[in-house]
């Protein structure tokens, strides 16, 4: 039997995060990862997945592992949504990194919805900037008039806007929306290792590693030679002593037929939202019978997507979107809006970027003539994205499934029913789209409908920091907080939505704040 000081289960954004951070103030980690390697950068799967349209062969994971089993009025396969493999969804991520605002922490006390944060803006601050220097965040907040409050500069410049973007805020300026720049995590310089961006144009299959990847942390983690990273690697269990103490984890190679078990003295589940709940409920023991974590019952409840309507436009005249790196320009002007608390507020996104409906018929052409007239299409669209918060409800929680995976474990079941709050968000958000739609004078327009939004796998919530026990799962550091020894990290941990910006910066903040205090719990500090 091995052992290990820390044991990480997930190598994605957060498990990456978690294993640089705490290798670098000496500890001894194992991360142990479901999915294949995920060589850094990714050059060589930039091109299988343009040879193969797409389908990319790093997600060529067995089914089972991957199955998610869904009801509810957004029954959808969010399993396709999974990135399993080393480095997970932070290898496939648009970069987006976006701060919540201070209002967005205490939505129960200002608007009647969602849940307060046990830890406000003002205290996560100082972990935002580290976060922004982690990843290497390009930006700006001079042209953002409604950027939340911040004690250091982004550490790159801003990438200017394209010169569609520059017509788009020309248009909507006119109409009474301001437009800014996008904050990515894409380099405008070198930094840190990482090259200036080339404007390949397809930020999520970065082959340079300009777009932030989390192999890109997990390969400084492997060079300290304190940490080890397990791919093909299922953990199944968290273990526990008598005392109800995490000890360990019990885990499956791909193409063994045993289990093997892996002694910690601390374990962190840095999985994805459904995946951790998961964990959490399958890990029962004499003390904690419903699962660990769950003595209150809050264990996969609290579920919370964002609802993102994508759109588009169509211009009487060329826009060409799409020439230069589509994701540069957006507005936060209605994130926070008046009428908040009736609705969720709403990100809007100005990608420069064809419908993706539009390419893909271009690509199917069957001649010359059919295709120039489907390039025509794309050559005069846009995609805009209204990014909106939602709310938490009976309706929406993960629990474990009838169906099974190959060791015979219930697989994660997912149920959501958008509710009254999240059509009135829909509403708002339509009523937004027609506004930018009539000021940029567009000859046609198409919007989604209720339940035709992406969660672009923004999963919130379900194992929520709280500062009693009986309110939540974890504490702010995402020590649980009925099983010591074990942390859930993660969007998880999110008390309620997260506004209605991207919430990765968020949640790589909490990774950091969370390492910073095992490290100095640990001695290490």
């Amino acid at each position: 039997m091995s052992a290990s000081r820390i044991a990480i289960v997930g190598s994605g954004m957060m498990g990456a995060t978690l294993a640089y951070e705490l290798t670098r103030a000496g500890c001894e980690v194992d991360v142990f990862e479901r999915g294949p390697d995920y060589a850094y950068p990714h050059r060589q799967r930039f091109v299988e997945t343009i040879e193969n349209g797409w389908d990319d062969p790093a997600r060529a994971v067995a089914p089972d592992l991957r199955r998610f089993t869904s009801t509810g009025s957004y029954a959808r396969e969010l399993w396709r949504e999974a990135v399993v493999r080393e480095g997970g969804s932070g290898t496939a991520w648009t970069g987006l990194a976006t701060r919540m605002s201070p209002t967005d922490h205490e939505t129960r006390s200002r608007y009647g919805f969602g849940e307060d944060w046990p830890l406000s803006y003002a205290e996560l601050e100082p972990w935002l900037c580290r976060a922004e220097a982690q990843l290497g965040v390009s930006g700006t907040d001079d042209d953002n008039p409604w950027a939340p409050p911040r004690s250091q500069p982004y550490p790159l410049p801003p990438f200017e806007l394209t010169p569609d973007d520059v017509l788009v805020a020309e248009r909507l300026a006119a109409g009474g929306i301001h437009v800014h720049s996008t904050p990515q995590a894409r380099t405008r310089a070198d930094y840190e290792g990482r090259p200036a961006c080339m404007n390949i144009g397809e930020c999520q299959v970065c082959p340079t590693g300009a777009r932030y990847s989390s192999t890109h942390h997990l390969a400084l983690a492997r060079a300290t030679g304190r940490c080890r990273v397990t791919t093909g690697a299922s953990v199944r269990r968290v273990l526990t002593d008598a005392a109800g103490r995490a000890r360990g984890v019990r885990w499956r190679r791909e193409g063994e037929d045993r289990d093997r078990e892996h002694e910690a003295d601390l374990v962190i589940v840095a999985g994805a939202a459904f995946e951790s709940a998961r964990l959490l409920l399958l890990s029962r023991d004499a003390k904690h019978p419903d699962g660990l974590g769950n003595t209150h019952g809050h264990v996969g409840r609290h579920l919370v997507f964002h609802h993102i309507w994508v759109g588009h436009v169509h211009f009487e005249e060329p826009v060409h979107a799409g020439r230069v790196g589509f994701w540069t320009a957006q507005s936060d002007q209605f994130v926070d809006p008046p009428t908040r608390g009736r609705h969720g507020g709403v990100k809007i996104e100005l990608p420069s970027k064809p419908a993706p409906e539009h390419m893909r018929a271009a690509g199917r052409a069957r001649s010359f003539e059919e295709a120039m007239r489907a390039f025509d299409v794309v050559r005069r669209c846009r995609t805009v994205g209204m990014h909106a918060e939602s709310d938490t409800g009976d309706g929406k929680y993960v629990a474990l499934a009838r169906e099974r995976d190959r060791f015979g474990d219930p697989v994660a079941h997912v149920h959501y029913d958008s509710s009254a709050f999240d059509r009135a968000t829909h509403a708002y958000a339509r009523e937004l789209f027609d506004r930018v739609a009539a000021a940029l004078r567009v000859r046609e327009r198409v919007f989604p409908g209720l339940e035709e939004f992406g969660t672009f796998a923004h999963h919130m919530g379900t194992h929520r920091m709280s500062a009693r026990p009986e309110d939540g799962v974890v504490d702010t550091y995402g020590a649980v907080h009925d099983t010591p020894g074990l942390h859930a990290i993660g969007l998880g941990m999110f008390a309620g939505c997260g506004g209605a910006v991207n919430p990765t910066l968020t949640g790589v903040a909490l990774a950091i704040r969370a390492a910073d205090a095992i490290a100095r719990g640990a001695g290490r500090a």
